[in-house]
């Protein structure tokens, strides 16, 4: 006799339903709207150079957050110490901060007269409306995400393997190469993927450090910015199918990267 489904099962399963309803709905409907002009925003060479502008800004981001963030991932998860409660809420700041006042944070910190603002100056390093620009404020909403997925996989980790090894005389730094990071390195590029999405997506920073960009000879919008402009300028149907363009971009980069992550995965098993 087939046994009864919980109630309480049932409850969880529509509740949950109904939220990933929420999410594919309106992508579903910009799909329909949007998805005529799919090929026509593709072909728009201004819209090319925006998406190749949020391509590079978020590859730097994704980079800048592995450099950085795995280190940091490291030392939170293996360490205890005074004042480590300050630096995990730190490393969740820019999630919390509004991305529309992280651009003000970085255009006062990196181009203005305080901070780091007149030596930059000096040696004629310029943030605003620059590459260098876009990258810093996307750096700063995005690399969280590195960090605590990489922080989690390495607190999964038995401190067992690394204690065992720096009793044979191996130095931390040797046991973190050997040891650790070929059982992180999924999650270091899971973690980057990520980062590199949520980088790619970022508006509000954008719209103070990096409204428009030199790329080149030219001035070009970012990505995001460039489907704002579409939607003031030509109306809420032209900011769709560059959305969708988008969309389909950023998103089929994120899958593909997700799938050779997998297929290697399934590969390292098989074998």
């Amino acid at each position: 006799m087939r046994a009864k489904p919980e109630i309480f099962v049932l409850a969880l399963s529509i509740m949950g339903g109904l939220l990933l309803l929420f999410f594919s709905y309106p992508i579903a409907v910009l799909a329909l709207v949007g998805g005529k002009g799919l090929l026509e925003a593709l072909s728009v060479r201004t819209f090319e150079l925006a998406l190749l502008v949020t391509i590079i800004t978020s590859t730097i981001a994704a980079i800048a957050s592995v450099i950085f963030g795995v280190p940091l991932a490291y030392l939170l998860s293996r360490f205890n110490f005074r004042g480590k409660g300050l630096i995990e809420a730190l490393v969740d700041l820019p999630i919390a901060v509004p991305h529309i006042i992280v651009g003000v944070m970085i255009v006062l910190a990196f181009s203005w007269y305080v901070g780091l603002g007149p030596l930059l100056h000096k040696l004629g390093i310029n943030v605003v409306d620059t590459i260098l620009g876009a990258a810093l404020a996307v750096t700063y909403v995005s690399a969280t995400y590195t960090v605590r997925v990489v922080e989690t996989a390495i607190s999964s980790l038995d401190p067992e393997l690394e204690l065992t090894a720096m009793s044979l005389g191996a130095s931390r730094g040797r046991t973190f190469l050997s040891i650790v990071l070929p059982k992180i390195w999924r999650s270091i590029v899971g973690g980057a993927l990520t980062s590199w999405a949520r980088a790619a997506s970022e508006a509000g920073a954008l719209f103070i450090v990096a409204y428009e960009v030199y790329f080149g000879k030219s001035l070009v919008y970012p990505a995001p910015v460039a489907i704002y402009e579409a939607f003031v300028g030509l109306g809420i149907l032209e900011a769709a199918k560059f959305s969708i363009a988008m969309l389909v971009v950023v998103l089929g980069i994120f899958a593909l990267g997700r799938a050779l992550l997998e297929i290697r995965r399934g590969t390292r098993a098989g074998g």
